[in-house]
């Protein structure tokens, strides 16, 4: 399911026992070319740029390229690299970072992370998935009725926004809803039903955070939070009191996770 994708990496961190790496966070006019400009002056010198992250917001003059390059076998002085760049008419202004001690070069040039225009903090499925079952330790099965609220508030919250932000019909705020789901990792989703008529909804995920680090090892299905969300985000378009039940779950060895909505 997955192979249809590019992996998406987060610019965050590099590290390379021998390399030489800098990163370089430079604010830019926001006009054609600026980017190549700049990239002109790496390439001619053989300096390759590991990884980044470009911004040019349409309403603003400036646009930000932030990224990670490696020196080794470069010749090239990184002050003179700075300088150079500088010098460019299209750079309003560059900042330089080295790698902490001995260890890996980590970004520390840009502060938020702003996704979709919300500050955004972003943590790995292994530590979401230990705190979750540090709640089951301490709280037994009550846990699971914690993740099911903290989902339902997140997902209520998300359909209000989204529905705020946007001048959509509420087929289409779900399907964004979803799209947001799959662009920030937490799996990806597909629409079986949407009836606002009958006020019933069917939705398949594939690859989902809370189940997949458990697939085939549970007798139930596992999750909550997202059964949750869905709860949340569904009642709020529908103006009506849902729960949400996993019919099918990877982590009880079903092939996907499947959610369908039931009216209190």
């Amino acid at each position: 399911m997955t192979n249809k994708y590019y992996r998406k990496d987060i610019f965050c961190s590099a590290y390379a026992k021998d390399g030489a790496l800098f990163q370089f966070a430079i604010k830019l006019r926001n006009i054609p070319g600026a980017l190549a400009e700049v990239a002109r002056i790496f390439s001619s010198r053989g300096i390759n740029i590991l990884h980044g992250f470009h911004t040019a917001p349409p309403d603003r003059e400036d646009a930000i390229w932030g990224f990670f390059v490696d020196l080794k076998g470069s010749e090239e002085d990184v002050d003179s690299l700075v300088k150079e760049v500088e010098e460019l008419n299209v750079t309003l202004e560059v900042k330089l970072a080295r790698p902490i001690d001995n260890g890996p070069i980590v970004d520390q040039l840009h502060f938020p992370i702003m996704v979709s225009g919300e500050r955004s903090i972003i943590m790995n499925i292994k530590t979401v998935i230990e705190t979750f079952n540090r709640l089951y330790e301490r709280f037994g099965s009550g846990a699971g009725f914690i993740l099911y609220e903290m989902g339902k508030a997140a997902g209520e919250n998300e359909a209000r926004s989204v529905s705020e932000k946007y001048d959509l019909d509420k087929p289409t705020v779900l399907k964004v809803i979803l799209a947001e789901r799959s662009a920030k990792g937490w799996g990806i989703p597909e629409i079986e039903k949407f009836d606002e008529e009958a006020i019933e909804a069917s939705i398949v995920v594939h690859e989902l955070f809370e189940c997949t680090p458990f697939q085939g090892k549970n007798k139930e299905a596992k999750s909550q939070f997202f059964r949750g969300y869905l709860a949340g985000a569904l009642s709020q378009l529908l103006n009506r009191r849902l729960t949400v039940v996993e019919s099918e779950c990877v982590a009880k060895g079903d092939r996907t996770c499947r959610f369908i909505s039931k009216i209190y």
